[in-house]
């Protein structure tokens, strides 16, 4: 039977000569007493260094002088006294000012020290410097609701203002216009001159849309060309279309990138709360149709949501009938987009959804959303899964092996009850382990698994599964999250590569997210990396897997194959 452990204190660690070596070595804490007045009693080497003052000088003083002046209009060191005596401790999170009148964010804590009967004779206090914590902290939050490209306010951002001002017009009585904007031209545009030409294509037009508009009008970017603007108070409906008329006009103006000049236009659709509609959503719904209905009339146009565009809801029908020919006859392909060290060696690949005909001209989320609707997706999701398998196992037959591959799934798919044992059944079909594999999902639905409750992700990683956060940072990160959630790796999304390396800003934040990702103990993989460059600078940075066109653009299986054979590392 093992014995009891004992807890010996040497004489050389009395408790007297401890406290000593505390106050005398301790550097990274301020560790300090006061009395039952606040005065300070004690004043370590770490209270020195982080507040500036030495014992003389603070000694016999008071606490009060170490709170910002707001905190001691507000008496707030008597307050936190106060609740120690109440709580037995106090928590201090907040700005303190140093000796040289500089501010540091402070993460500490008060306890009261009591004699024989109870009472408080005095207070510890130990607390630490965390400004730059805190300031990583308050740019993620503030990326939280900023689309980072254009600096518009971004979805999340969007979907709760648009709540409120439905809400306003309803109980105020005034017109609330939602015109949605979408760019005709961009994915042309993104082709042929690159990421680089399209963000700042999407950064001009954000300006361009801003001019036109009254100050008070909210405006979003909600992801690629898509644009959202909300006025509030509009004399009339009509005004919807001569603020159309004004925007589209602008944006067929010359743009000039890189010295080329680029035109374009755009297709607008209009909405009306509560002429069309009285409910948030409802509103984005119709205004949706309302656009839809301005491209398919040629685009370069606007239209006002009407009856008549249930047809647009005829033609999404005829899109989900040609969705389930597709996956009776199996008619879909799947690209491979490689993931690479700085070297250009293999570390991934990605399993990329293509569809030929119509839906291939479609935005991949509408085509999962149509799969979604449909009640298709677990069945979309399984054809997926084994056609990677499938893949995976020829690589390994010819010799190309130690390659994970990354397979991107949402939030309703993983919340299927057969999706992790159909998994696990691919993978045994085709003798392949679960790391081998990594599941991509997307800030937005890893917060909607977190939020329902789901552990499917902690399932994921105790079955062996990587996880990765996609598209990291377009408008959905939360801090709390990322503590929270058990991922392994987040994809930096290709918006924040804008500027990097050239500008001092974008360079900053790429770092302040490198360094978050690094603290919180995940990887980071690059999206959209186009220069050797910027991975340079990523891979100073402490990021080590880029992907983008750099290094290759989403292949077919047996170029991909190709790819492997010269990019696999020895």
């Amino acid at each position: 039977m093992t014995p009891p452990l004992r807890t010996v204190i040497a004489p050389a660690l009395a408790p007297e000569i401890l406290l000593r070596q505390i106050y005398l070595n301790v550097r990274d804490f301020a560790i300090f007493t006061i009395d039952t007045h606040s005065l300070v009693t004690s004043w370590n080497l770490g209270a020195e260094l982080i507040f500036g003052y030495p014992p003389e000088e603070i000694i016999g003083q008071s606490m009060e002088r170490l709170f910002t002046g707001d905190d001691q209009v507000d008496a707030e060191h008597l307050l936190e006294m106060q609740t120690a005596d109440r709580w037995d401790r106090a928590g201090d999170y907040r700005w303190h000012i140093r000796k040289d009148g500089s501010l540091f964010w402070a993460d500490g804590v008060l306890t009261p020290i009591r004699d024989d009967r109870g009472q408080s004779i005095g207070y510890l206090k130990i607390l630490r410097d965390i400004t730059e914590r805190k300031l990583a902290q308050d740019e993620i939050r503030r990326l939280a609701t900023i689309d980072v490209l254009t600096g518009l306010a971004n979805r999340a951002a969007f979907d709760t203002r648009r709540s409120e001002m439905v809400s306003l017009a309803e109980r105020t009585g005034q017109l609330l216009l939602l015109l949605m904007i979408d760019l005709d031209q961009f994915k042309e545009v993104n082709d042929m001159l690159g990421h680089q030409a399209g963000d700042l294509l999407l950064r001009l037009t954000a300006q361009r849309i801003r001019a036109a508009s009254r100050e008070s009008d909210f405006i979003a970017r909600l992801g690629g060309d898509e644009f959202a603007l909300l006025q509030l108070d509009a004399p009339s409906p009509a005004d919807g279309g001569m603020l159309a008329e004004k925007l589209l006009a602008e944006l067929a103006r010359p743009f000039l990138l890189d010295e080329r000049e680029v035109r374009i236009s755009a297709s607008i659709g209009i909405a009306v709360c509560p002429v069309d509609a009285d409910s948030p959503d409802s509103l984005l719904n119709k205004a949706d149709l309302a656009l839809y209905h301005a491209k398919n009339a040629g685009r370069n146009c606007y239209h006002f949501y009407t009856e008549a565009l249930d047809m647009i809801a005829h033609r999404k029908n005829a899109h989900h009938a040609e969705l389930k020919r597709l996956m009776r006859q199996s008619s879909f392909m799947l690209a491979y987009q490689p993931i690479v060290n700085l070297d250009g060696n293999a570390v991934a690949m990605e399993a990329l959804l293509r569809l030929p005909g119509e839906l291939g001209r479609q935005p991949i989320e509408y085509t999962i959303g149509l799969a979604r609707e449909a009640g298709q997706l677990p069945e979309l999701g399984k054809w997926i899964v084994r056609q990677v398998c499938a893949q995976m196992r020829r690589w390994l037959d010819v010799g190309l092996g130690g390659v994970r591959v990354c397979v991107n799934a949402g939030a309703h798919e993983l919340q299927d009850p057969g999706f992790l044992a159909q998994l696990q059944a691919a993978l045994a079909d085709h003798d392949l382990t679960p790391d081998m594999m990594e599941i991509e999902l997307t800030e937005r639905d890893a917060i909607e698994l977190e939020r329902s409750g789901s552990n499917v992700i902690d399932q994921l990683r105790q079955l062996g599964y990587r996880v990765a956060l996609d598209d990291f940072g377009t408008g959905y990160s939360s801090l709390s999250y990322l503590r929270t959630l058990r991922v392994t790796t987040i994809k930096l999304d290709k918006s924040f590569l804008h500027g990097v390396p050239g500008n001092a800003d974008a360079n900053a934040v790429v770092r302040t997210v490198v360094q978050l990702a690094q603290d919180l103990r995940l990887n980071v993989i690059a999206e959209g990396v186009e220069s050797q460059d910027q991975a340079a600078f990523l891979n100073n940075a402490g990021c080590a897997a880029f992907q983008g066109f750099l290094y290759s653009k989403p292949l077919s299986a047996d170029d991909a194959t190709c790819w492997l054979r010269e990019h696999l590392a020895p």
